[in-house]
């Protein structure tokens, strides 16, 4: 029995743990306001890589991207001028068949309509080229993601949706034609030397063709399973449409034998449309990574490209300023925070003091290599800084502002409690890498007479540090991620390098720079 003083106390500590858990849930998971655990937000970008638009769906053919249009260079530059203006690596997926100039696919009879008679001499010549080497200079900005090699599946020529499952009869294609998707895909990228030979990996990021997905992580075949043996380490689907195989709840995730799946939802944007963006408001999105075609980044024609260019610009400088959502740089940024906000909590019980308990995140997150930075953010006011921030008395990542935060970058937790504290001013932090590209930083070192960055880069890129020291020499101890060059500011105290990597799906090393 409670008495009536004890009854009054309760009650206004009832309300004060009501108004803390308020305010937790406004503001992504903290008692202060100050501090936000922010969803990474990210976008993915199917059917790119086809030569030819139209859909030959009535036809027994693949549904391509649903614009009567061939395509070449110029259509893959907006992706990349937009991701350059707003710093993100946007995740393409790509459609290989029409790619393949020795047409080997004749080998691979389930991957195209024609089968063993498969004859691409029409979409030969040297635009190819010109298409794969755009891809492979700008991976900075576009990731070369696997989607398909024909988008469909096909018997003695009679197509069944969809390439890696087959949704029609809610059953999973052999594991031995799966197996020889992939070796088709493998065999066509090496035709433009995207191939190990050449320093080049697998891709990381996947989409089924169609959502059809074979989950099964407690058997010994799954899409995840195949995947994961050739390098895959995300994926995204819609998990609506494989309700059969009971997957994760929508709007969810979960691991299949070590891929990380999340569910992708649309949210007005169809996939045949030319000039498309999403129509539904930022904050009612159900899930944060969302879907788009190739067709929806393309204007009806070139002069009207850099308008299109401009509402994409628009659409994501919203998001960046979005109280629950950050611009992810990457795909694995993204899925590393996808993560960070399903199994670990971020409490700042007193004002420049974040505590964050990581203890509930998952074995095989680390054994299948799948976290990196987990991000932060701060609210800023005009002419205000994050002026200093440490993790356990160590300096954080990295460091950048835009859309009017301040977005902290720790370093790859472990399955630990850590303390961050920080403070806000009139400058920046010193010294500090100032993470305006799209490459992760994994731990910054900085020291009197040398400091150094573990740092894993996709393209070439420019790495900006706030230091108030010049440096005598700077060099890479991995050959394959070469410092091109590096300029000093006196003034501005900043040493800007140019830093480029070699693997398109990233290029990981450790940069020293000598003082």
């Amino acid at each position: 029995m409670i008495d009536k003083k004890h009854r009054k106390v309760w009650r206004i500590e009832r309300r004060i743990l009501f108004l803390a858990l308020f305010v937790s849930l406004v503001f992504g998971g903290t008692i202060y306001a100050q501090i936000r655990f922010p969803s990474g937000f990210a976008v993915a970008i199917d059917d790119m890589g086809w030569n030819e638009g139209g859909s030959l769906g009535d036809t027994g053919g693949p549904w391509r991207v649903g614009v009567r249009r061939n395509f070449d260079v110029r259509d893959y530059r907006p992706i990349v001028e937009v991701g350059r203006k707003v710093g993100v690596r946007f995740q393409g997926l790509f459609i290989l068949s029409e790619m393949d100039r020795l047409n080997l696919l004749q080998d691979y009879p389930t991957t195209t309509q024609q089968g063993e008679n498969f004859d691409n001499t029409a979409n030969i010549d040297p635009s190819q080229f010109a298409m794969m080497d755009y891809v492979k200079e700008n991976a900075a900005f576009l990731e070369f993601g696997l989607h398909g090699v024909g988008h469909e599946h096909w018997i003695d020529g009679n197509r069944t949706r969809a390439e890696w499952y087959n949704i029609e009869d809610n059953k999973p294609w052999p594991e031995e034609d799966m197996r020889d998707h992939i070796e088709a895909f493998k065999r066509i990228m090496a035709q433009y030397n995207l191939s190990p030979e050449y320093g080049h990996s697998f891709p990381e990021s996947f989409v089924p063709c169609a959502y059809g997905y074979y989950w099964n992580p407690g058997g010994e075949y799954s899409t995840g399973a195949l995947m994961r043996e050739n390098g895959v380490k995300y994926a995204n689907t819609l998990f609506q449409q494989i309700e059969e195989l009971n997957p994760p709840d929508p709007g969810s995730g979960g691991i299949d034998h070590g891929v990380l799946v999340v569910d992708r939802q649309n949210f007005g944007n169809p996939w045949y449309a030319l000039a498309s963006l999403p129509t539904a408001p930022i904050d009612s999105f159900r899930t944060d990574i969302v879907e788009s075609h190739w067709s929806n980044w393309l204007a009806h024609d070139d002069f009207l490209q850099e308008e299109l260019n401009e509402r994409w610009v628009n659409f994501f400088e919203e998001v960046q300023q979005s109280a629950r959502f950050y611009l992810a740089k990457n795909t694995e940024q993204f899925a590393s925070q996808w993560l960070y906000k399903q199994y670990a909590t971020v409490i700042e019980p007193t004002e420049g003091t974040v505590r964050i308990d990581n203890r509930e995140m998952p074995k095989e997150v680390y054994t299948n290599n799948l976290l990196g930075n987990m991000v932060l953010a701060v609210a800023l006011e005009a002419e205000q800084h994050v002026c200093s921030a440490t993790l356990d008395s160590q300096p954080i990542a990295a460091y950048y502002e835009a859309g009017g935060f301040g977005f902290l970058y720790l370093p790859k937790l472990d399955r630990d409690r850590y303390e961050l504290r920080y403070s806000l001013g009139k400058e920046r932090i010193r010294p500090s890498i100032n993470l305006t590209g799209t490459y992760n930083v994994y731990a910054w070192e900085p020291g009197k007479k040398q400091s150094a960055i573990d740092l894993q880069m996709y393209g070439t890129q420019e790495v900006e540090i706030y230091t108030d020291r010049s440096p005598a020499e700077i060099t890479s101890q991995n050959p394959h991620l070469v410092v091109r060059d590096y300029r000093y500011s006196d003034d501005k105290q900043v040493l800007s390098m140019t830093i480029a990597g070699r693997d398109i799906q990233g290029e990981r090393g450790t940069i020293i720079i000598k003082h």
